[in-house]
């Protein structure tokens, strides 16, 4: 059976602080996070303390090795120059972590995470990308030109195949004369 992933979850009330266990689905801004190998992040995560915790985040930076998480604070200097896979004190929602444990607070879920930004960048790109008029004849002979490529397999092929199916082609003309 399938279940869907959960998270430990450190919530403070007036009464008392508690630890349980929820499907990441459930998780909320400002609760704590208890991380650990094996797990998938269940939100944007900025990390307090962390003992030997390394993710992989090759699903937003591309990165084969996982990267090495720490708590401590960055400097604020030039933000806009920094990347995603150089923040050492956030773990992303969606990233696995592959060794180590570490505590967190949640800061973004669902699509205020950074996988959600991604996901409505390329969600909003295929709604952008509706074309009329001129565009649309376009669109629709670069639609008639991909189906025949296709066909007469010329399409996403290598130079070597792109020759050979041409001179298939001519040999099968040639015989039919």
């Amino acid at each position: 059976m399938l279940s869907s992933p959960k998270a430990t979850v450190i919530r403070h009330s007036s009464i008392e602080t508690k630890a349980s266990e929820i499907p990441n689905c459930d998780v909320v801004v400002g609760d704590v996070v208890n991380l650990h190998a094996g797990q998938i992040v269940p939100a944007d995560v900025r990390l307090f303390r962390t003992c030997d915790l390394q993710i992989n985040e090759s699903l937003l930076t591309g990165e084969a090795l996982p990267a090495l998480k720490g708590w401590e604070v960055l400097p604020q200097e030039d933000a806009s120059g920094v990347h995603l896979g150089d923040y050492v004190n956030i773990a992303y929602a969606g990233t696995l972590i592959t060794k180590g444990k570490g505590y967190g607070i949640v800061y973004a879920i669902g699509m205020k995470t950074e996988i959600g930004k991604l996901s409505q960048a390329l969600g909003g790109r295929h709604i952008e990308n509706r074309r009329t008029g001129d565009e649309g004849k376009q669109s629709k002979y670069s639609t008639i030109v991909f189906v025949v490529k296709r066909v007469l397999g010329l399409y996403n092929t290598s130079p070597l195949q792109k020759r050979l199916t041409v001179s298939r082609i001519w040999l099968t003309i040639d015989l039919q004369d």
